[in-house]
């Protein structure tokens, strides 16, 4: 890469040795996301084995929950915040990845806060239907979220591997946890792989 092929605010950013605003803000909610991810799991571990019409609106599940949602959010921004720092280096594979692991994660976003709300709602006016089976549309909703969230991080980790701008160890966890993702599990754990490595990917140099 060379100064004739790097954005002007790129260049000034260099030449200064400070990092663009959305690269900081990025980094900032990578290592939040872990942190907020661990929060959730403690929070949410002693009421994995509990019916849902009973603990359903308490406060470890909002607690739980809502951490959970948190964590999806900031990936998102951290995210953003990756493509921005290697975004002249990344092909169009690249950059559709990144739009694919956005829209992932914006779906996947709204199964959290479907969660944090309705279930609550539903603990309070039909508590059995908490318990029953998850299917049908609404399974098929959940599948194609964390499907979109697998693949588009997955393809993202490929093209920031290829890209050779960030560190290459974390990128392979990247990958590893975007794989992870899909494997069921509550929000916060099926993620915290994957939040991981993009808290290591956004503060390590290569």
């Amino acid at each position: 890469m060379t100064d004739m092929t790097m954005p002007a605010a790129l260049r000034a950013s260099a030449a200064s040795g400070e990092q663009p605003t959305l690269v900081r803000w990025g980094a900032r909610a990578a290592v939040a996301a872990p942190l907020v991810g661990v929060f959730s799991i403690a929070a949410g571990i002693p009421i994995l084995t509990d019916d849902m019409s009973e603990v359903g609106g308490s406060a470890r599940w909002l607690l739980s929950t809502g951490a959970a949602f948190a964590v999806l959010v900031l990936l998102a921004v951290a995210l953003i915040g990756l493509h921005r720092a290697q975004e002249t280096a990344l092909s169009r594979f690249g950059h559709a990845s990144a739009l694919l692991a956005l829209a992932g994660t914006m779906l996947a976003a709204g199964g959290a806060w479907d969660t944090f709300v309705t279930v609550t709602y539903l603990a309070d006016v039909a508590p059995a239907v908490l318990d029953r089976a998850t299917d049908g549309a609404l399974l098929a909703g959940y599948i194609v979220s964390y499907l979109a969230f697998s693949i588009g991080w997955a393809c993202f980790a490929v093209a920031t591997i290829r890209a050779r701008v960030l560190a290459r160890g974390p990128s392979i966890a990247l990958l590893v946890g975007a794989v992870l993702a899909f494997v069921p599990a509550p929000t916060a754990m099926r993620t915290f792989v994957l939040a991981v490595a993009v808290a290591l990917l956004a503060t390590r140099r290569r």
